[in-house]
């Protein structure tokens, strides 16, 4: 038995019955056939794909990736270029809360290549080919592959979403809450842009400061060494103006022993066949412990002697200005 609809009255009817119920109509068998099954409506309960997809992307560059989603749902082809995922692969990919994905490239991948460039270096017997090889790597996945397949990695993201939402739930508000809560946009990757920048700046300012810092501690406590040599210096000018010769040590020169002559960072002022000779020690840096300055006398134009500043030792950028070449 089927149902057939009543000419006249449009009710449906049992195609045995010889008299509609409704309006009485009596039919012919002959001509009435069998009523042709429609199919059921679509629940006015559950989303549109459409909905899903928009609601997967968020408000942020819809018009960039809807037509590419739409691309891929009709099956024509999978590669398609994404600058973000070029340029700052792991932050798109945290923005967009493709979690699994940032954590496949921070963490997984490196992990990879380090393996695959161990076993090629190795087979190779040459170092510079692990590290060629790691870099070649990260240049055909990171800078080619990824950025290539991005945009599908992300509808393959969103789709996904959009599935488990029509898994758990069968009511149209509820399945575009969940995609609008798992998908669109985050601030994730925003906030580690902001803390690795942050990192990144604090390093580079301590890179610069923290050198700048050392030599300008280095060059106070050399100065020191010039300070106490002056003493020394007015020792041998007076001796050279008595003897027209140069002095030929410390007690020579009317000086106290060369490690009575000593500061903080300075631990010898001596005086060798006329020159003065600052060693430094004590407390002073790592940098300048044991190394010498030399002040050395020219006493060509008597009575007028002059004083020149030299090290083999000390970094010129340490020097005080007055003994710098």
């Amino acid at each position: 038995m089927a149902l057939i609809s009543c000419p006249e009255c449009n009710a449906n009817i049992s195609d045995q019955a010889p008299q509609c119920p409704q309006c009485g109509y009596v039919r012919n068998a002959q001509a009435s056939a069998p009523l042709a099954a429609e199919p059921a409506p679509a629940s006015p309960d559950a989303a549109s794909d459409d909905e899903l997809l928009d609601a997967a992307i968020g408000p942020t560059n819809l018009s960039f990736y809807r037509p590419k989603f739409d691309r891929f749902a009709a099956g024509q082809g999978s590669v398609s270029w994404n600058w973000p995922a070029f340029f700052v692969t792991i932050f798109w990919m945290l923005y967009r809360r493709m979690y699994g994905y940032a954590l496949l490239v921070w963490f997984v991948l490196p992990i990879v290549f380090v393996i695959v460039a161990a076993i090629i270096g190795g087979i190779s017997g040459d170092p510079a080919v692990y590290g060629g090889t790691y870099y070649l790597l990260w240049i055909v996945f990171g800078f080619i592959l990824i950025p290539m397949f991005a945009n599908r990695l992300y509808y393959r993201h969103a789709t996904r979403k959009i599935a488990r939402a029509k898994t758990i739930y069968s009511d149209k508000e509820d399945q575009l809450r969940e995609v609008y809560r798992t998908g669109g946009t985050g601030g994730a990757g925003i906030i580690v842009a902001v803390v690795i920048g942050g990192v990144m700046l604090v390093g580079i300012l301590a890179a610069i400061a923290i050198p700048a810092y050392q030599d300008y501690t280095i060059r106070a406590q050399v100065s020191e060494g010039l300070n106490l040599s002056g003493g020394a210096k007015a020792a041998v000018t007076e001796y050279i103006a008595d003897n027209r010769e140069y002095p030929f040590d410390n007690n020579a020169a009317g000086l106290v022993p060369a490690n009575q002559i000593s500061g903080k960072y300075v631990s010898s002022v001596r005086v060798d066949e006329g020159q003065v000779v600052v060693t430094y020690g004590n407390n002073s840096h790592a940098a300048i412990q044991g190394q010498t300055l030399y002040l050395i006398p020219d006493a060509s134009n008597y009575p007028n002697v002059y004083w020149t500043c030299v090290s083999q030792d000390l970094a010129n950028k340490w020097l005080p200005s007055v003994c710098r070449n």
